[in-house]
């Protein structure tokens, strides 16, 4: 008898809770980023589906409170990333080159799981129907291939209407994470041309003290660098994009 008006109020209840939880843990659950944010709104929904087809106040409350705590930990989680540069790379992983100057590196594709029919149909997608044509392609965490044509490949921009085109068969890369978080990414630093003592002289270029001032730090086979220091109360906001001399 009780069942029906039981279930609505249930119903409109779950809605509510969840709509809130989704507010507070922020809009990149909806979009799924990352493996995690695929991970938790699989399980919160899992969790809401039991609240909706529960027939009893006490079921409906303890899927309630597992749902109110699992977002508590989603919410502990993102703080953390926020953080913890290791932690971002544990939860979210990271990208991977897949082909390099119309080169396919085949230890990548093994190491992400993908076979050539999936890196065509994804190439395709983009508009390219030949590899050769990437300078570089890169599966991101999310699944999505980010891809930087050849210079031939390229559509005309603003600059080269103005300037003229670049014809020199030199691309400019994509941008090598230096520094994020204050945090120096040696790998990185040494899969580069540059070492410490150049890292110590772009440092000194920005008025930053130490690589904690930084928040972020790249620079481009062409030895461009874009920067960008922390906000920091009396710390003048500096932001540079140079080519390295």
């Amino acid at each position: 008898m009780y069942l029906w008006p039981f279930l609505t109020i249930s119903a409109l209840a779950t809605f509510a809770i969840l709509l809130l939880l989704v507010r507070l843990i922020g809009s990149t659950q909806l979009t799924q980023l990352t493996y995690f944010n695929w991970v938790a709104g699989a399980a919160m929904g899992n969790v809401a589906a039991n609240m909706l087809l529960a027939t009893d106040l006490r079921t409906w409350a303890i899927s309630c409170y597992a749902l109110i705590l699992f977002s508590i930990l989603s919410i502990l989680a993102a703080v953390v990333a926020l953080k913890s540069r290791l932690f971002r790379r544990i939860s979210n992983g990271e990208p991977i080159v897949l082909i390099h100057k119309g080169i396919m590196l085949r230890q990548n594709l093994r190491k992400t799981k993908v076979n050539l029919d999936v890196l065509m149909m994804l190439l395709r997608e983009k508009g390219y129907f030949t590899f050769s044509d990437i300078e570089y392609a890169i599966l991101e965490p999310t699944g999505n291939l980010s891809i930087l044509p050849r210079q031939a490949s390229q559509s005309v921009s603003k600059i080269d209407l103005v300037q003229g085109p670049n014809l020199s068969g030199k691309g400019e890369g994509p941008f090598t994470e230096i520094i994020v978080d204050g945090e120096i990414d040696n790998d990185k630093l040494r899969s580069t041309k540059y070492d410490n003592t150049w890292l110590n002289e772009q440092l000194k270029k920005l008025g930053a003290s130490s690589p904690e001032d930084v928040l972020y730090l790249a620079v481009n086979p062409l030895g461009e660098v874009i920067a960008d220091l922390h906000r920091k109360e009396g710390f003048a906001e500096n932001r540079s994009k140079s080519k390295i001399r």
